[in-house]
């Protein structure tokens, strides 16, 4: 893959479900790796009429306006609206699923990398006279939200992005179906030996074997109640933890 080149991969959000992203691919000689940037449309905001990207932090404090609070506006944003409509005007009719359309954007300037860090506009206050200021936060670092990713796989296409999610949502699934019945197996053996201590172990071959005729057992949960085996469904007691168990012996 070409430096500079629009790219897709597989990125877990903060939910924990798969999607795919896009950005530009960079290669990095020193690390002999490579990163990811993030894109997003040129900004367009406007800080009391400067563009974001040319406004640079006050240096000189001034008075705050007469019946100030803290809920008080201290500059406005608005903006660029001729650029907006470019931008608009641009993007119609091209979609992140297609690479050459968004690397006609990249290449055309409709879409740019996104900085590691994003700047923020913040007053800084000094009794009653205040400035504004540029800040890179650095709780943005910490977690997480900088805009650089470092994929163990990239791909030049949507499609194959989308071919490996859905790969490692299998794999995800059959592994969590193990786990899940590594779980199953301990409770069964674990209920069972309750119910034996208890009535004795003439019927615990027939009570396990009605239970492992059942479809989905990692899905089953156990409770030994007053000599009696009961089950439900996780996934149905996860919606509703008033619902009722069925006796199983």
């Amino acid at each position: 893959m070409k430096h500079n080149q629009v790219c897709y991969y597989v990125e877990r959000g903060f939910n924990g479900k798969l999607y795919v992203s896009y950005g530009m691919y960079e290669y990095e000689k020193t690390y002999g790796g490579h990163k990811v940037s993030r894109l997003r449309p040129p900004e367009i905001r406007l800080i009391n009429g400067v563009p974001f990207d040319d406004f640079q932090s006050e240096t000189e404090f001034k008075k705050v306006p007469k019946g100030w609070t803290y809920s008080t506006d201290l500059y406005t944003v608005t903006e660029n609206l001729d650029k907006k409509e470019k931008i608009n005007a641009a993007m119609k009719g091209r979609y992140f699923t297609c690479p050459s359309d968004l690397q006609w954007l990249f290449d055309n300037g409709y879409l740019v990398k996104m900085e590691n860090v994003e700047p923020i506009i913040e007053p800084e206050f000094n009794h009653d006279t205040y400035r504004l200021r540029k800040k890179y936060p650095a709780w943005t670092q910490c977690y997480g939200s900088h805009n650089d990713r470092y994929p163990d796989e990239v791909f030049e296409t949507y499609e194959a992005a989308e071919k490996r999610m859905h790969e490692i949502m299998e794999e995800n699934y059959k592994r969590s179906v193990k786990c899940a019945l590594l779980d199953f197996y301990e409770d069964l053996e674990w209920v069972l030996e309750k119910y034996e201590a208890e009535h004795g172990g003439r019927e615990i071959a027939k009570i396990k074997q009605n239970i492992l005729a059942r479809p989905h057992l990692e899905d089953i949960m156990f409770r030994y109640y007053k000599g009696d085996i009961l089950i439900v469904s996780k996934e149905a007691h996860r919606k509703n933890t008033h619902i009722e168990w069925e006796k199983i012996a």
